[in-house]
């Protein structure tokens, strides 16, 4: 028996899910868009923050509350943009791609765009290219939004937040986007986009994650990075403080290094009152580092060649591998180091400052 009720709700529904297929071949879609103040349109520096939440991540607040999903970085962030009064802040929240009706593509990573302290932009996204090269999205993203004042002299800040970025392959790093290579050499190549030409650097590099405080990592920034602050053991899914990015307001002449130093032993001393496991942060000056870049990329070539590094162990101290000159390579390096309350290595009172992966010992 024809049901007209049953009709009636097909045909309400078939203009509903061809807007569903329509919106979702699209891989942007703005929330906000507002128009800044014609006098407003410049900025003193600009930080790009990528918060990556496409895996299993779980944080914890000073009282034990459990955030998961890098929500806690979100949410500092925001505060870091707010108080920029002059400068550009990006945040970029990768989160997992996912589909609406098992059917629909979802735009569920976002952008926040702030010009000035002010959120003048706010765009949900998607990947709609699944193994494109990482950072590509994001990289098209910041340059159609940012804002074309011309002041490419105007300081440049990267900060990373996640799992630690693999010495190479790297699939699989973002769980639903399989096929996007995440590894020490697809992100300095990812980020080298972000520059607007050939001789610019970023300024200050952040990488909240474990073990990338790596001669491998400082060799592939080095050519578009002043300076790093990285770990280079497990930061145990702690985080890097961004908060002293303010003092880019507070003294806007303030050396990139100062800035940098006062960031990690902000991190350093959070950390050392929470935890009782290593602590381990530091701060790379690269263009002393540039000095010896020969010497570094020596020991890489001989530490890779070696065939008995413990691929899925955490960190040590370089000073622990054979060839490594920890004299030379002490110079530009300022270290915050703790070691663990218990253990083989609470006696250690010092660091060299970079992280290697263990070797099995015969």
């Amino acid at each position: 028996m024809f049901n007209s009720n049953s009709f009636y709700t097909v045909w309400i529904l078939i203009p509903v899910l061809m807007g569903l297929i329509l919106s979702g071949c699209k891989s942007t879609s703005e929330l906000l868009k507002q128009s800044p103040e014609v006098e407003t349109l410049d900025a003193d520096y600009s930080i790009i923050y990528y918060i990556h939440a496409d895996s299993d991540y779980l944080y914890h607040e000073s009282d034990g509350t459990p955030i998961r999903g890098n929500s806690l970085v979100l949410k500092s962030a925001h505060k870091v943009a707010e108080r920029a009064k002059s400068g550009e802040v990006f945040i970029y929240y990768q989160q997992p791609e996912r589909k609406f009706l098992g059917l629909f593509p979802r735009r569920s990573s976002q952008l926040y765009h702030y010009l000035n302290g002010k959120l003048i932009n706010l765009v949900e996204y998607r990947h709609s290219n699944k193994s494109e090269n990482f950072l590509d999205t994001e990289v098209l993203l910041y340059h159609q939004y940012r804002i074309q004042s011309g002041n490419n002299d105007q300081d440049l800040h990267f900060l990373y937040f996640g799992h630690e970025i693999p010495l190479e392959d790297g699939k699989k790093y973002h769980h639903t986007l399989p096929d996007i290579e995440v590894n020490i050499e697809t992100l300095s190549a990812g980020m080298q986009k972000f520059l607007s030409g050939a001789h610019q650097r970023f300024d200050l590099v952040v990488l909240s994650t474990c073990n990338n405080g790596s001669p491998a990592m400082a060799a592939s920034l080095l050519p578009i990075t002043n300076t790093m602050i990285a770990s280079p053991q497990n930061l145990h899914l702690s985080h890097i403080d961004s908060g002293n990015l303010s003092l880019l307001e507070k003294k806007p002449k303030i050396p990139t290094l100062q800035l940098a130093r006062s960031m990690a032993k902000e991190t350093f001393n959070r950390l050392e009152s929470e935890i009782l496991t290593a602590i381990t942060l530091s701060v790379y000056d690269f263009e002393i580092i540039r000095e010896y870049d020969e010497e570094l990329l020596g020991f890489i070539e001989f530490y890779n060649s070696l065939d008995t590094r413990q691929y899925y162990s955490d960190f040590i101290d370089c000073n622990h591998v054979e060839n490594f000159d920890s004299e030379r390579f002490r110079f530009g390096v300022n270290t915050w180091y703790k070691p663990a309350r218990f253990g083989r290595e609470s006696l250690k009172n010092s660091h060299s400052g970079w992280g290697c992966r263990p070797l099995i010992q015969n």
